[in-house]
């Protein structure tokens, strides 16, 4: 993106500092005059108004040089360009300065020494001038960059953690609808309780959507919940274990219920292998803890998965979950909150 013609007069006391240094230190330690005299106030009067001359002029070059020639097209062209017009304006203004000297108090001789000694001051202020300019750019940027960086990395995590927090697997309800048509005329009670199951679940993900942390046990008690709901679509071949006596904490919203889901997306379900979930404490961490019996034929992932628990874990708590993963088992650790 190109840069703007940004420029704007504004006295700043570092600069104002600066420009009454150079106007009194110099006249005063390398120029011959005697301390207090006449021409000794005039020389100083001549050179805080040239170096403040100079300083705002570089700024207005540097303003310009940015506008036609910006960093992102070329460093070397923006740099030959900026030192070059300073250079020449520092220059002028220098020999400008010692013409007024000279017809106001004293005579002054241009000399070749004087031109020589004018050209290593004017080049010496053009890259003093350049460098505190630059720096200052520079690091705005810099600062401009960092905020922009933040930003954006803040908006793309609340997006996701938004996004995981209002969504449920979509083939879960579809699912969970075949059942309930499949035991409404065959089992009327269970159907009754089915449908208080799935009312459950979907009343806390309404609930708690726009929460950041709920406790265990609201937790716990929606995954039982969810539980009951497949076990009436794989027959009772769904073994949940929990074995929180006393645990005290909370998790995120939906947390456990993902790694259910994901245990019954990418594993078989039978009599002969019926899935086993084991939910327990150890170490600051909350397990679940399922059996590996993977699925030849993978179902399409609805991209929820563990590397957005991962990403929504760090947003919210600034830690990693854990993943072990053996050939008969499968566990993730999630951090207590």
């Amino acid at each position: 993106m190109p840069e703007k013609f940004s420029y704007s007069f504004r006295i700043r006391w570092s600069a104002l500092l600066g420009v009454l240094s150079f106007g009194i230190l110099v006249p005063t330690f390398f120029i011959p005059l005697e301390l207090g005299s006449r021409l000794h106030f005039l020389s100083i009067m001549v050179a805080t108004i040239t170096s403040a001359v100079i300083w705002e002029g570089s700024k207005l070059i540097q303003a310009l040089v940015l506008y036609f020639f910006p960093w992102e097209k070329s460093i070397i062209r923006h740099l030959v360009f900026e030192i070059a017009s300073v250079f020449v304006f520092s220059s002028l203004v220098l020999i400008l300065g010692i013409f007024i000297y000279s017809i106001l108090g004293s005579s002054v001789n241009i000399t070749v020494g004087v031109v020589l000694q004018n050209i290593f001051v004017s080049f010496a202020l053009a890259l003093l001038f350049i460098a505190i300019n630059e720096g200052a750019f520079l690091f705005g940027k810099w600062k401009q960059s960092l905020v922009e960086q933040e930003r954006l990395r803040q908006e793309n995590l609340i997006a996701k953690v938004e996004s995981l927090k209002k969504q449920l697997d979509p083939h879960f309800l579809f699912n969970s609808l075949s059942v309930l048509s499949g035991v409404v005329y065959k089992d009327p009670v269970l159907a009754d309780r089915f449908i208080t199951k799935l009312a459950q679940v979907y009343r806390y993900v309404l609930e708690h959507n726009e929460e950041t942390s709920v406790p265990l046990q609201k937790e716990i008690a929606v995954v039982e919940a969810y539980c009951f709901l497949l076990n009436v679509r794989f027959f009772n071949n769904v073994i949940l274990k929990v074995k929180l006596d006393g645990v005290v904490g909370a998790v995120l919203p939906m947390s456990i219920q993902l790694l259910v889901e994901n245990a019954v997306k990418h594993n078989k379900i039978s009599v002969q292998q019926p899935l086993e979930l084991h939910i327990y404490s150890a170490e600051e961490h909350l397990w679940v803890e399922n059996s590996a019996h993977t699925k030849e034929m993978k179902e399409e992932s609805t991209g929820i998965g563990l590397k957005n628990l991962e990403a929504r874990y760090r947003y919210v708590t600034g830690k990693s979950i854990i993943i072990e993963n053996t050939e008969k088992l499968f566990k993730v650790g999630l951090p207590l909150i």
